[in-house]
């Protein structure tokens, strides 16, 4: 009998904890989240590329970046999956539409492959301006994204679609399938260097290889579904060899994470310290313990990180447990000129709001870790608050002014959207 009470008492505190999750209220309401969900989708073409911005001068952004219009499509997958409305599918399918376009094309930059261009015009065409080339982070963030929608796809039985567009398999780059075409990409080239997620620094990035393998692990899942141990056998094994790459970026004197691995040509940063760190544990980690958001050095990266950019930017005086994030202490980039002083970015404030609640996320329903979530749950809403404060409109650019908080940089950037609507996603998970 004592058993009996002891485990219905754990039941009845579990969901306590939960529900005193769920009863916050969210930082953004209905109302709030709808439009910042039609700004986000004004940037989408009907052609499937997504604009970074519509800002076409002083910065120039009317491109479509592989590494944006993937992120912004896997937030539409997962509202495809969750509520299977049909414009969003329309727009998958138009993405879908898109990357085999540009997959197909041959590289007009010299010694560069296709696969490896980081953005596009809106004709399709590469851009073909002086750039950092290659950056390979967009192909696995593509990966990722065409194999949740086709995942989608074969639990509503599609078959066909999934076989004619996305992995038909095979060795012919013409008829494989737009995901097998990228994972063919990152599983021979992933050794190499290639520019980080920023476009500054040539190297090892740990960004680029933990969403490389994220995509690694989940084509082979889905090379097996299509009958293709073989392509599997070898993905699996190529994102073997990344985890055990991936120590390598372990900084052990001081405990952290480099984000880039040292030599490299620049710029140098201190520590490595990068905010891509963070956003490769959350958009990278594949749902296993390697550099999950719970990990030590993770969690030792974050806080150096958040003690630099608290003394670095005088907006965060006032702050306390929850300041604005930017890129990378020493950054120069203020998003019209790169000798300037860099700020804070609305993307990297809600990557720590999701950082927070993913990590309640990875703590087990019982009694004792109630404070614990509910610190987490609370420090994610105070980096939304941030962010509602310095964009009390709704509408975001890139930055937010270092010292008087206006918004500077690209006009309402695709990416800042994301950041926030799925900052928010992952509070609801926690609350679910």
């Amino acid at each position: 009998m004592t058993r009996i009470i002891t485990i219905l008492l754990c039941f009845l505190l579990t969901h306590a904890n939960a529900a005193a999750f769920k009863s916050a209220p969210p930082v953004f309401n209905t109302e709030e989240i709808a439009t910042l969900k039609q700004n986000f989708l004004a940037n989408f073409t009907e052609k499937g590329a997504i604009l970074a911005s519509p800002s076409n001068v002083s910065p120039n952004y009317y491109y479509d970046w592989i590494r944006d219009s993937a992120i912004a499509m896997d937030l539409i997958a997962d509202w495809y999956e969750a509520y299977g409305q049909h414009e969003d599918k329309i727009r998958l399918l138009n993405y879908v539409s898109w990357t085999q376009k540009i997959q197909q094309q041959t590289d007009p930059n010299p010694g560069q492959d296709i696969i490896g261009e980081p953005k596009f015009n809106l004709d399709s065409t590469p851009y073909i301006g002086a750039w950092g080339r290659p950056q390979n982070d967009g192909p696995a963030l593509r990966a990722l994204t065409l194999i949740h929608f086709a995942n989608v796809l074969l639990n509503n039985r599609e078959v066909t679609y999934v076989h004619s567009h996305l992995y038909a398999g095979g060795l012919d780059p013409h008829t494989m399938g737009a995901i097998k075409v990228d994972l063919e990409y990152i599983a021979h080239h992933w050794r190499e260097k290639n520019y980080d997620l920023w476009e500054e620094v040539y190297g090892h990035h740990f960004f680029t290889e933990m969403v490389q393998r994220k995509a690694l692990l989940a084509g082979a899942k889905l090379a097996r579904l299509r009958h293709e141990a073989g392509a599997a056998d070898y993905y699996e094994k190529q994102a073997q060899l990344i985890t055990t790459h991936l120590n390598e970026y372990i900084d052990p004197e001081n405990g952290l994470i480099r984000a880039t691995l040292i030599p490299h040509p620049g710029p140098q940063k201190n520590l490595e310290l990068d905010s891509a760190v963070i956003l490769g544990v959350l958009l990278g980690n594949a749902n296993d313990t390697v550099f999950a958001a719970n990990n030590d050095y993770i969690h030792n990266t974050f806080i150096a990180l958040k003690k630099q950019f608290k003394t670095l930017f005088p907006i965060n005086g006032s702050n306390q447990k929850t300041i604005l994030f930017g890129r990378y202490p020493g950054d120069t980039y203020d998003g019209y000129r790169s000798d300037s002083l860099g700020n804070p970015w609305f993307i990297l404030t809600a990557t720590m709001a999701e950082y927070n609640y993913t990590k309640a996320t990875l703590l087990p329903h019982t009694p004792e870790n109630t404070e614990q979530i509910e610190d987490y749950r609370t420090r994610g809403d105070d980096y939304l608050r941030l962010i509602k404060h310095y964009a009390p409109n709704l509408t975001m650019k890139e930055q937010i002014n270092l010292n008087h908080g206006e918004q500077q940089g690209a006009e309402s950037l695709t990416w800042s959207y994301v950041a926030v609507l799925r900052a928010i996603e992952a509070r609801q998970r926690r609350s679910a």
